[in-house]
Formats: C-alpha cells, sequence, structure tokens
C-alpha cells in the first residue's frame, strides 16, 4: 500500500442488503456539492456482469467453490483501483477489506479448511501491498435480520438460497475483524448505525470533517 497519495478513497462496507447501493449515489452527489474538490464513484456492476452471477450462483448452491468466487471478485476489486486519477477522490462500494472479512467468515463455515483457503487468504494481503491506502472505512452496520429480509424483498435471483444463518455470520465477522483491519492497514473506522437508514447528507458531512477537512467548503462549513 502507498502511504503518500493524492486522493481520498474512501471504503463503504457492510452487511448484504444493508443498502449499499442505496447510499452510494446520493453520498457522491452530495460530496461533490460540499467539497473543493470532486468525487468519483467506484461501484461493483455485480448486476450486469455475469460471470459474478454465475458464480455466485454456484458457490450459493455449492459452498465448495466459494474459493472460485471469492478469487474473482478480490482480483476485480484489485484491477478497479488500479491507477485512479489523482484529480479525483472516491467513494467505493467494498474493498479488498471485504474480501478478507468474507474470508474469515468462510473459515468459520467450513467443516474443514484446507491450503487453498488459507492461500487464498494470503493471496488477499499480497494484493494489498499494491491497492491504494484506504483512507477511511464506512461500516454501515443493521441488524442481519432486517438485511435479511431487505435481500429477500429485492429477489436477486443470484442470491437465492443465502440463508439468514450466513448474513448473521457475515455481521459478526464486520463487528469482529474490521476493526482489527483498519488498525493494522492505517485506515479509520467509522461506524455508522444503518439498520433503519440514516443520513446521506450527514454523512458526507461527517466524512469531510473527520477525514479530509481541507478539501470541506468553508463557506458551507460556517452556514452549517
Amino acid at each position: 500500500m502507498s502511504v503518500e497519495q493524492p486522493f481520498n478513497l474512501i471504503a463503504v462496507e457492510g452487511n448484504i442488503g444493508v443498502g449499499k447501493s442505496t447510499l452510494l449515489p446520493k453520498l457522491v452527489e452530495e460530496l461533490n456539492k460540499t467539497s473543493q474538490q470532486p468525487w468519483q464513484l467506484i461501484i461493483e456492476d455485480v448486476d450486469t456482469d455475469p460471470e459474478f452471477q454465475r458464480l455466485l450462483r454456484a458457490f450459493t448452491i455449492d459452498p465448495t467453490r466459494r474459493i472460485e468466487f471469492q478469487r474473482y471478485i478480490t482480483n476485480k476489486r484489485a484491477e478497479i483501483c488500479q491507477n485512479l486519477n489523482p484529480e479525483f477522490h472516491y467513494i467505493i462500494e467494498r474493498s479488498l477489506f471485504s474480501d478478507l472479512v468474507f474470508c474469515q467468515a468462510n473459515l468459520a463455515e467450513a467443516c474443514r479448511p484446507d491450503g487453498q483457503d488459507l492461500t487464498y487468504y494470503y493471496d488477499i494481503q499480497a494484493k494489498l501491498e499494491d491497492y491504494p491506502q484506504v483512507s477511511a472505512v464506512i461500516y454501515l452496520k443493521s441488524d442481519p435480520v432486517i438485511s435479511y429480509q431487505r435481500m429477500v424483498e429485492r429477489a436477486r435471483d443470484a442470491e437465492a438460497g443465502t440463508s439468514q444463518a450466513y448474513l448473521q455470520l457475515l455481521s459478526d465477522c464486520h463487528d469482529t475483524f474490521l476493526p482489527h483491519i483498519c488498525a493494522r492497514y492505517n485506515t479509520q473506522l467509522i461506524i455508522q448505525e444503518w439498520t433503519d437508514f440514516g443520513c446521506h447528507e450527514a454523512l458526507a458531512s461527517k466524512i469531510l470533517k473527520d477525514v479530509c477537512p481541507s478539501i470541506a467548503n468553508p463557506c458551507l462549513a460556517e452556514t452549517a
């Protein structure tokens, strides 16, 4: 990871069904209104990625194929953050930190993890060496029961068969491992309660105040 870089990279993390896709466009729009410098959104375009959909369905049916699915995601996440334009700051939907969390969840769920599981975990860490510095993680924390209900209601084919117990496990792993991951990689962790959603304007204000105050619009700060 590069410690010095001319842009901020803010990762939005959280459980399946927490509301990331709804929040992100509004958050970036608000940051562009209240910041002196421009922001761009880096989003996981999973709905239009046929290979992602295929691998997710295969993993949902057969959990032993989780490594194949997760490796594909990890490679995509690593690639999407290469050669970012330094004239922008970025909000990203999940980072490689998410891969570490999901890897821990899958290790916990496996009856007998094998060498592939451990190799994959170390491969993520290796990719983080060439990954941009994550300035801050916004962890959208929610009740996994509510997240499961939202997931069911949106009825994505690729998520069919994902159990409430798995979302509970993911919630537990976010709570347990994300603080350690952020501390290890010198990344600020901001935890936001998101069970009943939240205010994107307030979150944008918090990002500018706590993470990158030097680029906040001073005129807006004076009138706030």
